[in-house]
């Protein structure tokens, strides 16, 4: 998210989160806290799907440690999510844009797949 936000070549839209190396609230949050580093808190933030779609959800703190971003020292958050589910926040962005979206899974792919199966008139 930080190359994307510093990249000229790259418009970065929307960011969506989801389960995976950690709990979903935790994902957000560590999201927000990274958009408030950049000082980028006019880019939204929307939280995906609360499990995996296949299987239980395992995080990885033994990896990632409890925050999912151990070691870092992010400020607090000063702007909150979107209050709409990640997808909605995804076909909100594709349809509001004048130029093609171009959609880049760095997680899970929960939030894509979803988004895909719901919203397939969206995408080409």
């Amino acid at each position: 998210m930080m190359l994307a936000i510093v990249s000229p070549r790259i418009e970065l839209a929307a960011v969506t989160t989801s389960a995976g190396n950690q709990t979903p609230e935790k994902a957000l949050n560590n999201a927000i806290q990274m958009l408030t580093l950049m000082k980028h808190e006019e880019i939204p933030v929307a939280s995906g799907n609360q499990t995996p779609l296949l299987r239980p959800l395992r995080t990885a703190g033994n990896v990632h440690g409890k925050s999912g971003l151990d070691g870092a020292e992010l400020p607090e958050p000063d702007f909150e999510s979107q209050k709409m589910p990640a997808i909605e926040l995804m076909a909100k962005t594709v349809r509001e844009s004048d130029e093609k979206i171009t959609l880049v899974v760095t997680g899970p792919m929960t939030n894509a797949a979803l988004f895909l199966r719901v919203y397939p008139e969206l995408t080409d």
